[in-house]
């Protein structure tokens, strides 16, 4: 294999860990906003409101662009397990949608929460499903049980 072969082949991977740093530093911006949020006096919680929603927003949009480049791929690979992989992203945008829906509806109680249960979402499904792909990509092969997918709603 030439350098060149090498190259195209680690493409890839290094583009979606460098998406993966984004998304990261977008769940903690949130994080850290929800954490203010819960320590400010509550005459400065609307504001602060305001600004976790807008950042919740940029995270949906920052995970929605990821999410079309990480299935793209998959695609154009032929990834045996793409449908178990969406599914689990579509999971992860129906929840941030409706949530930031609700929180921007003042209808939904606000809870500290929200920024490790993103972390812990973002953490698994790396370890869970983006793994699976990059060992995929770099050795052709699939783990019969990397396709079973969980029950999500």
């Amino acid at each position: 294999m030439d350098n060149g072969e090498a190259g195209r082949e680690r493409a890839p991977q290094s583009s979606i860990a460098d998406e993966h740093r984004l998304l990261i530093e977008h769940i903690d911006a949130a994080s850290n906003a929800i954490d203010l949020f819960f320590a400010a006096p509550a005459n400065q919680a609307g504001a602060d409101a305001r600004r976790i929603i807008a950042l919740l927003e940029d995270l949906r949009d920052v995970a929605q662009a990821h999410f079309r480049h990480e299935e793209a791929l998959m695609t154009k690979t032929a990834f045996p397990g793409f449908t178990c992989h969406k599914r689990d992203h579509d999971y992860l945008l129906k929840n941030l949608i409706h949530f930031t829906s609700a929180l921007s509806h003042d209808t939904v109680p606000f809870a500290p929460d929200i920024g490790v249960n993103l972390r812990s979402w973002l953490t698994y499904h790396i370890r869970k499903y983006d793994d699976a792909y990059m060992a995929f990509i770099e050795t052709g092969t699939f783990e019969a049980g990397d396709e079973d997918c969980e029950a999500v709603s």
